[in-house]
């Protein structure tokens, strides 16, 4: 990895924490680790690295920032493509009615493990989470021109859902995001491998060519592969 690298701690996460911290030194732990790559030569599209470290944020999992993506200049918006290297992931998707991001219209939680892959379709904000009490360690292929919406996710402190360890520290809850006006159940969903895509198990992200990545750049050639139902399988 070539290029920027930094961290986010509690204290930069406390806009959309469940519940945000009261000061002290815990505020200084580091919940994820970025490393940007350097865009591909010829193409604008660039390789990460994140790490998401164990330990709960009060009661919460462990978790990045969360963003949505703008559009490209077809009207449609980027996608993106995680792969996990090592762990289990959880990813946080949820569409918002393009009038008010306060109505969500679909939202779900994906399980991905070790060697799979997730793409995140457009329209989607999310949010990266660690359920397990181990490092989870993802990369990721994204378009390289344009800026993440952070700030929508800061006005509604989160996405519309916190994932929190129960009470008997077994199992999580899932607690609704008081800021959104509409919220649809929560639907959890698997990864499937993509063909025509090139996403299969048994191919590392970081293989796939460029000749397989055209997608995140002009994804309305994809739409009809883009979708909830191509790229997961309900639980």
């Amino acid at each position: 990895m070539s290029g920027k690298s930094f961290k986010r701690t509690i204290k930069d996460l406390s806009p959309v924490l469940f519940h945000p911290p009261v000061g002290g030194p815990e505020d200084k732990r580091a919940v994820y680790e970025v490393k940007r790559g350097r865009p591909l030569q010829n193409l604008k599209i660039r390789y990460d690295e994140t790490t998401i470290f164990p330990g709960l944020l009060g009661r919460e999992l462990p978790k990045t920032f969360g963003h949505y993506h703008p559009k490209n200049p077809a009207g449609v918006y980027y996608p993106e493509i995680f792969g996990v290297l090592g762990g289990r992931a959880w990813y946080l998707l949820q569409k918002p009615d393009p009038k008010n991001p306060k109505i969500i219209k679909e939202v779900y939680l994906a399980e991905v493990k070790e060697k799979e892959k997730a793409v995140m379709p457009p329209g989607f904000g999310h949010v990266s989470l660690n359920p397990e009490n181990k490092k989870l360690e993802m990369a990721n292929w994204i378009g390289s021109d344009f800026d993440y919406d952070y700030q929508t996710y800061e006005n509604l402190r989160g996405g519309c859902y916190y994932l929190l360890e129960s009470k008997n520290g077994q199992t999580v809850d899932f607690e609704k995001n008081y800021y959104y006006e509409k919220v649809p159940p929560l639907m959890k969903v698997r990864p499937k491998e993509i063909p025509e895509l090139g996403i299969k198990w048994n191919i590392p992200l970081s293989k796939l060519g460029p000749e397989k990545l055209e997608f995140l750049l002009k994804p309305e050639k994809y739409l009809e592969i883009l979708t909830i139902k191509n790229c997961f399988k309900r639980m």
